[in-house]
């Protein structure tokens, strides 16, 4: 009996290994941003934070954020599809938008990662203005 069980417990380890090496393999692939939510209308208000860099140095570059109840979300304009231009006449007031929650790096925009300020978490994606 003791034959055949020791069999059975290595498979079971082998294939509990081997699939606990892809999942990890999956997460920590930098590049894909994982979806938390579907586009949704929701009304937040949209603010500016100041930029801090990797150094801890306040910059004067000022990035936009929707508050919305409790969190403040980073919005990751180059991937959205409304422009800075296009948000800024709500900059301070309340604002209506079909977004998306997303989880990834906020700061790669362009092919070569090397350009991200390695800042990771969830932030939104803005569709539209809603009016």
């Amino acid at each position: 009996m003791m034959k055949t069980i020791i069999p059975i417990i290595l498979v079971l380890l082998i294939l509990g290994c081997s699939s606990t090496k892809e999942n990890n393999t999956q997460d920590l692939n930098l590049g894909k941003e994982k979806s938390i939510s579907n586009s949704q209308i929701t009304t937040c208000q949209l603010i500016e934070k100041e930029f801090v860099n990797k150094g801890g140095k306040i910059t004067e570059y000022k990035e936009l954020y929707l508050r919305c109840s409790i969190q403040d979300y980073f919005i990751k304009l180059c991937d959205s599809k409304v422009s800075r231009k296009d948000l800024e006449p709500y900059i301070g007031k309340g604002i209506s938008v079909k977004m998306e929650i997303k989880d990834g790096m906020w700061d790669h925009c362009y092919p070569n990662p090397a350009y991200a300020q390695s800042r990771m978490g969830t932030y939104v994606t803005i569709l539209s203005i809603e009016k």
